[in-house]
């Protein structure tokens, strides 16, 4: 189930809304939406004839992602942009954590470790 099926009556099936639309079911100001488009390089809604902006429905989806991280994982801006790709995919923060965390401390402890027990032996 998608986050829009979670709210009944809100959003209608179409192709695109307008940002006061998003707005009401993201749960924040139009004004915060404009900061996120400025900040998130996935959330770029196109420009109707007159300058509206239009979301479609992934990025209604993503906006709600980016709510959820900031207001109830109390990620900061910059720590969305490190968890979200350009895309707006998710990434695993586990792949991250592999290429960054350095074990080579732990690994020269287990060796001395493994030593020992051998000497035991």
């Amino acid at each position: 189930m998608h986050a829009l099926s979670t709210m009944p009556g809100i959003l209608t099936e179409k192709v695109y809304y307008k940002i006061g639309e998003v707005a009401e079911v993201v749960g924040v100001k139009t004004s915060v939406l404009r900061f996120w488009e400025s900040e998130f390089p996935f959330l770029k809604p196109i420009k109707s004839s007159a300058g509206q902006r239009l979301y479609s429905k992934n990025e209604v989806e993503l906006a709600l992602q980016v709510k959820h991280l900031l207001y109830n994982e109390k990620f900061t801006i910059e720590g969305v942009k490190k968890r979200v790709n350009a895309r707006g995919k998710l990434i695993n923060p586990e792949d991250r954590l592999a290429v960054v965390t350095d074990y080579s401390s732990v690994l020269k402890e287990l060796r001395t470790e493994l030593k020992i027990l051998r000497s035991l032996l």
